[in-house]
């Protein structure tokens, strides 16, 4: 289907100008583009996510084997239906866009997500990185967006069928399941040994959520004062624990430096916002204090998960820093 027909059929629209393309889909898989669009007594801008197969992928590092197109494909699948099933449940306290629908053409693979443009409700700045300080609003973020899809291992052993409904039963994009042919490239050592045993300690966690699955800071769009964000791009949602998230949040966005000398402080943030979440759900201060007191205790862990994808896919990326192989050393003997 054309663009701008699926546009006019899902907003009863009776013009729609396309303003530009936001920016390219990885690999080639497509593109992000910004409308506008014009009905009865309403004009607005949208962004339109067209999903185009590549029918030769490429891909930076060269990992762009049939098992990875694969997964690719299913992660827009996942992002069609988090869109459409579960993010209503998100408030303002972890906003994210609106979906005004979703098409997805069986024949092609071809799909598109239309949604809000968080641009014109004041959302337009983007950054790749942050002060300590401006790390916090996302950190609130992450913190409500845990809090709400709370799930404990009896709730999960009680609904596994249905939870998470047509998300990544494991969600991050580096989960050790999928990423066999990055393991089977690092080093020989300790982490590869172990990398099972890290996996287990965080997929065997009593308390698990919906995690983001790719909350770098540019999927983050923040107000001009800083105050208020939103995150964007869902393809790897799926359950987990809240601080696989987190892990990975700080190290995209905060130098070694601020990491060494704030880690403490930026995790009793997140964790103290948490509570307050869980709480205000209607759940026990107990249970708020068990969930925190189980995560803060894996962090180490879900660091070190990541990390593990990191020199399997890229060992002389710039995220492998001494802080990083510190922090896994220590995940490591507290496994020990």
């Amino acid at each position: 289907m054309i663009p701008d027909i699926f546009i006019k059929r899902q907003l009863n629209a009776s013009q729609v100008n396309y303003l530009g393309k936001v920016q390219s889909l990885w690999s080639g898989y497509g593109e992000i583009a910004k409308y506008q669009v014009k009905a009865a007594e309403m004009s607005k801008t949208v962004i339109l996510k067209q999903i185009r197969l590549p029918e030769k992928v490429t891909h930076l590092r060269g990992w762009h084997s049939d098992f990875a197109h694969q997964r690719k494909v299913q992660s827009y699948h996942v992002e069609a239906a988090w869109y459409q099933h579960w993010a209503a449940r998100c408030s303002d306290k972890c906003r994210v866009a609106d979906c005004y629908g979703v098409y997805f053409n069986e024949d092609t693979g071809d799909q598109y997500l239309l949604l809000e443009d968080l641009d014109s409700l004041g959302l337009a700045k983007r950054h790749t990185r942050l002060s300590v300080e401006d790390c916090l609003v996302c950190l609130n973020w992450l913190a409500h967006f845990h809090g709400e899809f709370l799930h404990t291992r009896e709730q999960i052993n009680a609904e596994r069928s249905v939870w998470p409904q047509r998300l990544w039963p494991t969600g991050t994009y580096w989960h050790l399941a999928t990423r066999q042919d990055e393991w089977q490239a690092m080093e020989e050592g300790p982490l590869k040994e172990k990398a099972q045993e890290v996996s287990e300690c965080l997929l065997q966690a009593h308390y698990q959520t919906l995690v983001h699955g790719d909350a770098k800071v540019a999927n983050f769009c923040f107000s001009e004062d800083g105050l208020q964000v939103a995150a964007v791009d869902f393809q790897y949602v799926g359950a987990g624990i809240g601080v696989q998230d987190v892990a990975y949040f700080l190290g995209s966005v905060l130098s070694e430096e601020d990491l060494t000398a704030s880690l403490t402080y930026l995790l009793e943030h997140y964790f103290a916002e948490l509570g307050q979440a869980i709480v205000a759900r209607g759940e026990s201060q107990d249970l708020a204090t068990a969930v925190i007191d189980e995560w803060q205790s894996l962090f180490p862990i879900a660091w070190a998960d990541f990390h593990r994808f990191i020199v399997g896919w890229s060992p002389d990326h710039v995220k492998n820093t001494a802080f990083s192989r510190r922090l896994t050393a220590q995940a490591l003997a507290q496994l020990d």
